[in-house]
């Protein structure tokens, strides 16, 4: 009986305690939706530090913003995201007195797997600080002001995802007049603090490293000899020739009137390709892009078609009319001629790279000092154009060889001709696929007739005359070989680049090699030929997603937006992207690269 009375008791004890965990479930559920914050904003905080205090009008300094999120959130990072996926981007607000002279350099994400997720997406969690280069307006006025910035996440926890958000930043700064000291601020941030996405951090800290370590003439040194590294690169080819033709076409003179007019034409080089770099540095454009148009192209193959008329005495410049002719006829026989040329034909340098050239263009962005990026470049492509100075010195010593006469008319012609064949070089990139096959092979059979037999047999010795000849027969033996033997490169399997391949790829578990290159970039024609035919290559990438991104429109939207995606400073640019669809940074290829070298990293890429 008291058993019953017992267990009736108990049922309702039980049920209550039940109904109380279910009422304060509820309960909880609902407090919890209605803490839940409206958006990203709710779940971030940010504060944003200038690197100098005051700033002067016109003055380029950096900033940086410090984002807190909130424990248990996380936001997503910049970059490695899948599409769908709304990376972190700081940016410049409406009305700003300030604008970016370099692109906002962000931390690398913490790669995490959330909410059981079956794959990891690098985020940011607790705090992190981006940083950008600006330049102050050269019409602020002396104060205090606020500039103002704005920072775009996604917050997401293990369950939800929030509303992305724009988050104001306000950055304090005081502007002050020239005659007021400018000092350093919060050095715990902008030492140190400043990392790229370029993948070439690597050449920016070891200018930085020489220049706090050693000093700036051992530094500039480094710099000279990385300009020396650039003859390697395939573009300055053409430049050899040009050189040969336009000094073995002056007048011999004294050896040191010679070698001033060589150091002339490299300091012209020079100073072309160094205000190129700095342009590049300060704005993020692509290095040579500007001056590797169609236009330019067209424009440098009729100047050499101009120059080569005179060498077969068309006509001859005494007093020119108009400032081309002035500067860059080889009639000119002054140093100023040779600068002219020099400057000219610096474009032909301009597209030049190497990682050596793009860690120094990362270094001049984050310094945002237009004199010292000036200096810089300059003593780097001084290192470019020292070997043309004895190459332009002993092109000339040839016309101070014994007995000049018609001989010496027939060698102008040679140099003429070489000066006509080289816009096949130029224009190759404008032209149709197969066009310089035979091109090419036109051109050394028109050569060797007109110097073999044409040009030849007027005023010479009979020993010089079957000279020409035999010369005339290698160059037809030549063209015939070029048009039998010309490559038919096999063509990799290039998709164009979609971000939803990536995704695809990573997925699969795939590696993928990205091409960044343009119509107009000549070393990208010379990968093409050379490094993507080689059967060995293409047997290593038998299992990889090769996708090309196409950068010739380099100020379209879609182009900026990769650019600043991937740090691309310069083409080519070679990317390699694990099957977690990170790219190996320190894999990444500027420049040209022969079929081994590239081998190697990719055989790198399966350890």
């Amino acid at each position: 009986m008291n058993g019953d009375v017992i267990k009736n008791m108990r049922r309702p004890f039980l049920l209550n305690v039940f109904l109380a965990f279910v009422y304060f479930g509820i309960l909880g559920f609902v407090q919890a939706q209605a803490e839940l914050p409206a958006n990203s904003a709710g779940v971030v905080s940010v504060e944003g530090f200038p690197s100098l205090r005051p700033v002067h009008p016109g003055t380029v300094f950096s900033i940086a913003v410090q984002v807190k999120v909130k424990e248990g959130w996380h936001v997503n990072a910049h970059e490695g995201l899948p599409e769908f996926f709304i990376p972190a981007e700081l940016s410049l607000g409406p009305g700003s007195s300030v604008s970016l002279v370099s692109l906002p350099r962000y931390p690398a994400g913490e790669k995490k797997a959330l909410g059981g997720a079956a794959q990891a997406y690098p985020v940011y969690e607790g705090t992190v600080v981006f940083f950008a280069g600006v330049k102050l307006s050269a019409d602020a006025p002396v104060g205090k002001m606020n500039l103002p910035f704005q920072l775009g996440v996604q917050a997401c926890n293990n369950q939800i995802c929030l509303a992305p958000a724009a988050v104001p930043v306000s950055i304090p700064i005081e502007v002050a007049n020239l005659n007021q000291p400018v000092v350093p601020v919060h050095p715990e941030l902008f030492q140190g603090g400043l990392t790229s996405q370029s993948g070439m951090d690597e050449q920016e800290n070891i200018i930085a490293e020489y220049l706090r370590k050693n000093g700036i003439l051992i530094t500039f040194l480094l710099i000279f000899l990385g300009g020396l590294a650039l003859n390697l690169t395939p573009c300055v080819y053409p430049m050899i020739p040009i050189t040969i033709s336009f000094f073995g076409n002056l007048k011999a003179e004294k050896p040191s009137v010679i070698l001033g007019r060589a150091v002339a034409y490299v300091v012209g080089i020079s100073i072309t390709y160094s205000s190129l770099g700095v342009t590049a540095a300060l704005t993020g454009k692509i290095l040579g892009s500007s001056l590797q148009s169609p236009l330019v192209l067209i424009g440098i193959s009729l100047v050499l078609v101009i120059l080569s008329f005179s060498m077969f005495g068309l006509y001859e410049i005494q007093a020119p009319s108009w400032l081309l002719n002035k500067i860059a006829s080889t009639s000119t026989q002054g140093w100023l001629g040779a600068l002219g040329m020099g400057l000219v034909f610096g474009i032909v340098a301009a597209p030049c790279v190497d990682p050596f050239s793009i860690g120094l263009l990362t270094f001049v962005a984050a310094k945002a000092n237009p004199f010292l990026g000036f200096i810089m470049f300059f003593t780097l492509s001084l290192g470019l154009g020292f070997p043309y100075v004895w190459l332009g010195f002993f092109s000339n010593e040839l016309q101070r060889l014994p007995k000049s006469g018609m001989w010496m008319i027939w060698v102008k012609k040679v140099f003429g001709l070489i000066l006509l064949g080289m816009p096949l070089y130029f224009l190759s990139p404008l032209m149709p696929k197969d066009f310089n096959h035979y091109a090419v092979t036109a051109y050394l059979l028109v050569c060797g007739i007109l110097l073999g037999w044409v040009f030849s047999g007027v005023g010479v010795t009979a020993g010089f005359k079957k000279f020409q000849q035999v010369f005339g027969i290698f160059l037809l033996v030549m063209g015939l070989l070029v048009y039998k033997a010309w490559p038919q490169p096999m063509e990799l399997p290039f998709q164009n680049y979609d971000s939803s391949l990536l995704q695809q790829a990573q997925n699969d578990k795939k590696h993928v090699f990205i091409d960044f290159s343009a119509s107009w970039c000549l070393p990208c024609k010379e990968l093409e030929v050379k490094t993507f035919s080689d059967p060995k290559v293409h047997e290593a990438f038998k299992s990889w997603v090769l996708l090309k991104a196409d950068l010739s429109q380099y100020s379209s939207g879609p182009v900026e937006e990769l650019k600043k995606t991937y740090g691309i400073m310069g083409v080519p640019t070679l990317v390699f992207v694990d099957t977690d669809g990170q790219e190996e940074k320190n894999l990444r290829v500027v420049g040209f690269i022969s079929a081994g070298d590239l081998l190697q990293k990719i055989s790198k890429t399966e350890n």
